[in-house]
C-alpha cells in the first residue's frame, strides 16, 4: 500500500500484564497477555514518559469536525470519540465517522474526530487524546485513499521493525460510517504491527487509514476481549492494576453495524482502573463487539 505522508519526532516508551471487562454485555472471550516488540527487537523496547489523556466537548453538527491538542511538547500516541444524542441510541440513530490524529503544520499535535445522526434532537461528540512525550521511533503514517467495502477489514502497516500503538481513519461518503478501528494483529505475544479499518453503509465507501508506529515498546500489555448483547452493545476493557492506558480500539461486527464511541478512560471515570471504552450499534437485536485496549506501566 502507497504510503502518502510520514511525520517523524523523537524520544522514549512502556507497558503491563492481564485486564478485566466490566460491560453493558454478555459472555465473551478474553485473550491477554504482556506482548513482545515485534522481531524479538527486546534490547530495542523503550517506555512512554508523561502520558495523560485530555479531552474536548460540546455540541456538534453532522460531520463537524471536533479536535482536541496535546499538551506542550507531548504528540498523540493514540485518541477517540464519543458521539451521543440524549437517548439511547438504535440501529443507524448516530455514528462515528472519523478518528484520526491531528497533523498542523506537518506535526501531529492532538485528535480529531467527527460523526453524524439521522434522527433528532441535537448531538454531543467528546473527542480524547492519549498524549505523551514523543516516543523512540515515532511517527504517523497515512495510507492512500481507497475504496472501504462494507464490514470489511482495511489494514495499514507499520515501517519494518515497528509497532501500531494508535491509529484510526475516516470515511469521505455521506451513507457510510466507521465500524471497525483496532491495532492487528493481537494473536500470540507478538506487539500488534497494523491498524485495521473498517466501515459499513449502503455501499462500498472510500476511506483513509492512519497509524501511529514507535519502536517497540517495553512489557506492552495487549488485551482483546468479545462481548455481545442487544443494541447498543459494549463496555469498558480494563488495564491490569497499576498500569495506565496508551490505546486501544473497537470493532462493531455485522454488515450494517456502526461504531458510536471508542475512547480511552481514566481510573477516575471508571472507579478502579483505567481501560478502553467502546460501544457500537446495529439493526439486530443482538450483535457482538470486540474491544482492544493497550496499557503501560506509568512513567
Amino acid at each position: 500500500m502507497r504510503i502518502l505522508k510520514r511525520v517523524r519526532v523523537a524520544a522514549v516508551a512502556l507497558g503491563v500484564a492481564a485486564g478485566a471487562l466490566m460491560a453493558s454485555a454478555g459472555p465473551g472471550t478474553s485473550v491477554s497477555q504482556a506482548a513482545a516488540p515485534a522481531d524479538g527487537a527486546a534490547a530495542a523496547a523503550s517506555r512512554i514518559y508523561g502520558v495523560e489523556i485530555v479531552k474536548e466537548g460540546g455540541g456538534v453538527n453532522d460531520l463537524q469536525p471536533q479536535s482536541v491538542r496535546c499538551p506542550q511538547r507531548k504528540v498523540p500516541i493514540g485518541g477517540g470519540g464519543e458521539a451521543s444524542f440524549g437517548h439511547t441510541p438504535w440501529g443507524h440513530d448516530i455514528q462515528l465517522v472519523s478518528s484520526v490524529p491531528l497533523i498542523e503544520g506537518g506535526q501531529p499535535v492532538g485528535w480529531r474526530t467527527s460523526a453524524y445522526k439521522t434522527v433528532p434532537p441535537g448531538m454531543t461528540l467528546t473527542t480524547y487524546a492519549v498524549c505523551a512525550y514523543p516516543p523512540n521511533g515515532y511517527e504517523v503514517i497515512q495510507s492512500a485513499t481507497m475504496p472501504a467495502p462494507n464490514d470489511k477489514r482495511t489494514t495499514l502497516s507499520c515501517p519494518a521493525g515497528k509497532v501500531a500503538l494508535g491509529g484510526g481513519g475516516e470515511v469521505w461518503d455521506t451513507d457510510a460510517w466507521l465500524s471497525k478501528s483496532h491495532p492487528t494483529p493481537v494473536s500470540g505475544t507478538a506487539q500488534p504491527t497494523q491498524w485495521a479499518l473498517g466501515t459499513a453503509g449502503w455501499e462500498t465507501a472510500t476511506a483513509v487509514v492512519h497509524a501511529v508506529c514507535t519502536d517497540p515498546v517495553h512489557d506492552l500489555t495487549v488485551t482483546h476481549y468479545n462481548a455481545a448483547s442487544e443494541s447498543p452493545y459494549g463496555g469498558l476493557l480494563k488495564c491490569p492494576a497499576g498500569t495506565v492506558v496508551a490505546g486501544g480500539g473497537a470493532s462493531a461486527n455485522g454488515p450494517a453495524a456502526s461504531l458510536i464511541s471508542s475512547r480511552p478512560a481514566k481510573a477516575a471515570e471508571t472507579g478502579s482502573r483505567d481501560g478502553w471504552w467502546a460501544q457500537g450499534s446495529d439493526n439486530l437485536k443482538s450483535s457482538n463487539i470486540d474491544l482492544y485496549v493497550m496499557c503501560t506501566e506509568p512513567v
